[in-house]
């Protein structure tokens, strides 16, 4: 039986725990997510399939990516419908220097390109409205490493691109990027027909992208990079259509491109198949983040 004191004891406890615990609940229940805080995941990778996204890394972490396409898909069932055809792959590297800039390197297999990039966050959209849009910057620059006999200065090409973006709802992201494009020295030819078929040096492109989230986890992105204005003979705009992946520390990208390039100076100045006609090739992106 129960004596009185013990009953005392019992009681002083249970309203001790119950002081403590009221006050920690209490203090839980103030505590709010910042409204000005930035939107995130406007997309879910820092390259769309070539484009670069106003993603970008957190300050401190770095993402280790591998694209690689394939041969054209209209190749048909003898070459494995592009398996059996000719792959360029890339190799990246990039990190968060703070949570607004990302530096990154890189090498692809197509003309042994080594590059270099660098992502600035100028403004981010954010979470009360008051800055409805995000605004990014990105440069970079390759240089062609072939033994061509050529100078340093005439292996080297870039791109410079602006990036403006908006996350409309959990779902749609879309992103509007003018593009630059130049090589230091590009080349004249004759074609099959004896016509001459001249490369520009400079390319302008309008680079319009989206992303549509299916679930908190996949996602079906595009991407359309039409060229403004002049342009080399025998090139055309270049499509891409994307399934994306997120696995937690990774971001696994399916896509179908008409480019057989995969940095972005190229894709824009040298794409030369028609995603419309059915020559675009399968490739995918692996995002590594650590």
């Amino acid at each position: 039986m129960m004596t009185m004191h013990s009953i005392s004891i019992r009681f002083i406890a249970i309203c001790a725990c119950a002081l403590l615990v009221v006050p920690a609940q209490a203090q839980l229940t103030r505590e709010r997510a910042n409204p000005g805080a930035p939107v995130e995941d406007v997309f879910r990778a820092g390259t769309l399939v070539v484009l670069p996204t106003v993603t970008n890394i957190p300050e401190g972490n770095w993402n280790f990516t591998i694209q690689h396409s394939f041969g054209l898909v209209s190749s048909g069932v003898d070459e494995l419908f592009g398996l059996d055809g000719t792959a360029n792959v890339r190799f990246g590297l990039d990190v968060g220097l703070t949570d607004a800039v990302s530096v990154g390197v890189g090498r692809s297999r197509f003309d042994k390109v080594y590059d270099g990039r660098l992502k600035w966050n100028v403004l981010r959209q954010s979470r009360d409205g008051r800055m409805p849009v995000g605004l990014a910057v990105a440069a970079g620059a390759g240089i062609t490493t072939l033994k061509n006999g050529f100078s340093l200065g005439d292996r080297m090409n870039y791109h410079a691109t602006v990036m403006l973006a908006r996350k409309w709802n959990d779902a749609l992201s879309l992103q509007i990027a003018p593009v630059m494009s130049h090589f230091n020295v590009v080349y004249k030819d004759l074609d099959r027909f004896g016509e001459v078929v001249e490369e520009r040096n400079t390319h302008v492109a309008l680079g319009l992208s989206g992303r549509y989230a299916l679930n908190p986890r996949v996602s079906v992105a595009v991407e359309y990079l039409p060229v403004l204005g002049t342009r080399s003979d025998g090139t055309v705009d270049n499509v891409s259509v994307a399934l994306n992946l997120d696995t937690g520390g990774h971001v696994f990208q399916l896509f179908f491109t008409s480019s057989d390039w995969l940095t972005l100076q190229h894709a824009v100045a040298r794409n030369t198949t028609r995603f419309l006609d059915g020559d675009f090739r399968w490739g995918f992106i692996v995002n590594r983040v650590f």
